[in-house]
């Protein structure tokens, strides 16, 4: 007889980033990231927007964003923001891909409990406040979606372990041609393999700027920008902050990856 599987070893979450900026601004334009997106704001003034959906940021929620959803993103002027981007197991990479705005009382907590505590602490209270928002996700974002299809999910796995790709080198890992590759591409994840690039590269250079220990220059070469003006001015568009400001708040944040 089979052992049924220990529940409480299906729902593993790796933090990647866990920070609190006091000054973002946001001018994205169809951005996706490889990672869950959690973020609550303590001051309005921005937007996000995802296919015909638009949400005005304000603190009266918290967002929750599935890995490789497509989103575009826009403000005013700077504000205050609270985030984390991590990675959850199954049954999560099958939660319908959609902005789910949520109550703001788990990040209001941790705003004001537990932002400042550090090390192992720290750490943990991220964790809390992530299964918390985790549990919020309603029913139906579990029961109205199929899987990605296995050609794309083929690409993406390639993409993360070449150090430079495009279209040819994609579609060949995904056993397609290449136009039937992009069609069934954008179809799928809402963005163009161009613009999907574009995104690995800086999500890629920024784990290097928080955990690899990489210079500014050092990112910007090793990801494949022509000098660091263009790596500067691609980073703050897709961020909403300057990789050198970026960097010194990443090193003054209390959140400790172990």
């Amino acid at each position: 007889m089979s052992k049924c599987p220990n529940p409480f070893t299906l729902l593993p979450i790796d933090i990647h980033l866990a920070l609190y900026l006091e000054k973002v601004s946001w001018n994205c334009h169809e951005v996706i990231h490889p990672a869950w997106f959690l973020f609550w704001n303590p001051t309005p003034g921005a937007q996000i927007i995802c296919g015909n959906t638009r949400y005005d940021v304000t603190p009266e929620h918290a967002f929750l964003i599935p890995a490789y959803t497509t989103i575009s993103a826009f403000s005013d002027g700077i504000f205050p923001h609270l985030y984390t981007h991590f990675t959850a197991g199954s049954p999560f990479d099958r939660v319908e891909k959609k902005i789910y705005r949520l109550d703001p009382e788990p990040a209001e907590r941790f705003y004001k409990n537990f932002l400042h505590t550090t090390g192992v602490k720290n750490m943990l209270h991220w964790h809390i406040m992530i299964m918390e928002y985790l549990t919020r996700l309603p029913d139906e974002a579990f029961s109205h979606n199929t899987p990605m299809d296995e050609r794309i999910t083929k690409a993406l796995h390639a993409a993360e372990k070449l150090k430079h790709v495009n279209n040819t080198t994609l579609a060949k890992a995904a056993g397609m041609s290449v136009n039937n590759f992009c069609r069934v591409f954008r179809n799928t994840l809402k963005i163009s393999p161009k613009r999907f690039f574009i995104s690995m590269r800086l999500n890629r250079a920024r784990t290097m700027l928080v955990n690899g220990g990489y210079s500014i220059n050092e990112a910007a070469q090793l990801c494949g920008f022509a000098d660091r003006y263009q790596f500067s001015k691609s980073f703050k568009e897709y961020f909403g902050i300057a990789p050198g400001a970026f960097s010194r708040q990443q090193r003054n944040s209390v959140f400790e990856k172990n």
